[in-house]
């Protein structure tokens, strides 16, 4: 198995069309190989969107599992996919081992299929970069190579394109978080950290810039002041009774301590959201994936049934989730705690 600190997730840009001026040039979704894209992302999480969590199967209503942004503005699917599943969160990397067992079992079938989208990746690149020689600011064709060089791992390259993006719509919260992303992933902790500051101070309870700000901290060996800047955001979401942003940080608390290591408290607090909203999906899901790693099969599996009596069918990330938890079930304790390690081994 190839281990990387990558999220592995579907990558592609959701435009339709590139520039009115050049009609020839269209945008196509970029479909990915995921036994070649495997140094793509970091493992960040989180995003937050829709109406206040309620007790009911509409989607929309679980605003930590669905895209921050409005859909009009076509932002990147390689930013929103990574960081679309907060509950999931730093379990994300149990992804891939789903999503290799379906390509190996289909080799024949889908080694041409990859070959040839990778092929047409390497052409609609180039086709882009012509086009920016003569359309610089024009940001369809600037999110597709972007999107392009991240599929590579051409994380620093990538980021030249992220930068420019910023030039172009400077107030586009979204490149800023990119490019934070993008210095997290390139090893420089301390850039990264000070961007996602920034846009803290403007956004306090943005889920993604915690999200990617206690990573960064975790990384660089911050130990307890991880937690300490976590719970300062709590004290603010429940000073201005945002009681969404309250929870969705209560998950991410819990879900640094599996990053920690620190499965037992990460259970308790899983445990206690539960008691809080018995119908939100999410801490089910969690704590099936915890009991994995702690190798109690029957613990996890009764958590993995109440996951999925609850999440709706029409789920966007259902599939996706399903591979989560088939990886968690069929996986070995010493298969997860391996994979866990590389996942958050430290950067230097």
């Amino acid at each position: 198995m190839v281990t990387s600190s990558a999220t592995k997730i579907p990558l592609c840009l959701h435009s339709t069309t590139l520039n009115n001026h050049n009609p020839k040039l269209v945008h196509h979704p970029i479909s990915y190989n995921p036994l070649k894209t495997l140094l793509l992302y970091s493992p960040k999480t989180l995003s937050t969107l829709c109406p206040k969590l309620q007790a009911t199967s509409n989607p929309q209503n679980f605003p930590v599992l669905t895209c921050s942004w409005k859909p009009q503005k076509e932002i990147p699917k390689f930013f929103s996919e990574k960081i679309v599943i907060l509950l999931v969160g730093s379990f994300l990397f149990m992804g891939l081992r789903a999503k290799n067992a379906v390509s190996v079992s289909r080799p024949v079938q889908e080694s041409s299929v990859f070959e040839t989208q990778e092929e047409n990746s390497e052409e609609e690149e180039e086709m882009y970069v012509k086009f920016l020689e003569k359309n610089e600011r024009d940001v369809e064709a600037l999110k597709t190579i972007v999107n392009v060089k991240m599929r590579k791992g051409k994380t620093k390259e990538a980021l030249k394109y992220v930068e420019k993006l910023i030039d172009v719509q400077p107030r586009e919260m979204e490149w800023r978080l990119l490019q934070a992303l993008c210095y997290e992933m390139m090893g420089q902790l301390s850039k990264a950290k000070m961007l996602f500051k920034e846009i803290l101070k403007q956004r306090p309870l943005l889920l993604r810039a915690l999200h990617g700000l206690a990573m960064v901290m975790h990384k660089n060996f911050e130990g307890p002041a991880v937690f300490e800047m976590l719970n300062d955001a709590l004290e603010v979401a429940r000073r201005e009774k945002r009681v969404n942003e309250e929870r969705n940080i209560k998950i991410l608390v819990a879900q640094m301590h599996v990053v920690k290591g620190e499965l037992e408290e990460a259970l308790q607090k899983f445990q206690r959201l539960v008691k809080e909203n018995p119908r939100d999906f999410r801490p089910y899901l969690c704590q099936g994936i915890v009991y994995s790693l702690l190798d109690k099969k029957k613990e996890a599996n009764e958590q993995f049934e109440i996951y999925r009596s609850l999440v709706p069918e029409e789920f966007p990330q259902r599939g996706f989730l399903d591979d989560v938890v088939l990886a968690a079930k069929t996986e070995t304790r010493e298969q997860l705690e391996k994979e866990f390690k590389t996942q958050f081994s430290y950067k230097t």
